[in-house]
């Protein structure tokens, strides 16, 4: 017996795709790979001198999991006074079974959770399948650390914790 989640939903994690977002992302431009290696995260390219788009980063998802989770919320575009503005910051927990992680096969050869740091929170589902909540991005909710939890009795993991937050859109 591993235990159970408490009130599950379903939830959609656009995990991140580390190799196709290193592709150079601006051709001639300043930036020779997409992803910076001491920050871990995707850079973000300005537009070019002909494009009117907004500059933003150029993340490459390499797959959408809908797995059950327990959603404990801490905040939720809550206002945060900035030097720019008010930027909305929210907090979400998801704890999600190993169990379903180990069924659906995501953990790595090493047995770690392929769910890491700079996965988006992508929608919230009811048990049914009905949607309740699409998450917007940009601010969007972003994972920020992977927590192994409750190891078991009989030497087996049982929760793992995801933190995601939201990304500040204002400059303090």
């Amino acid at each position: 017996m591993r235990g159970r989640l408490i009130f599950p939903f379903r939830v959609d994690i656009a995990r991140l795709d580390t190799d196709a977002t290193a592709d150079d992302p601006d051709g001639a431009g300043p930036h020779g790979l997409g992803y910076d290696d001491v920050f871990r995260e995707p850079v973000m390219v300005p537009p070019a001198d002909d494009d009117s788009s907004a500059r933003g980063s150029i993340r490459r998802v390499e797959s959408v999991v809908r797995l059950s989770a327990q959603i404990e919320d801490d905040a939720f575009d809550a206002m945060q006074m900035m030097t720019t503005g008010q930027s909305p910051r929210s907090m979400v927990r998801l704890v999600l079974h190993f169990r379903e992680l180990e069924r659906e096969g995501l953990l790595d050869d090493d047995g770690l959770p392929m769910l890491r740091k700079s996965d988006r929170l992508d929608a919230i589902y009811r048990p049914t399948g009905e949607l309740i909540q699409r998450i917007p991005n940009p601010p969007g909710l972003f994972c920020v650390e992977p927590q192994p939890r409750s190891f078991f009795v009989g030497a087996r993991r049982n929760l793992l914790l995801l933190m995601f937050e939201s990304r500040e859109r204002s400059t303090s």
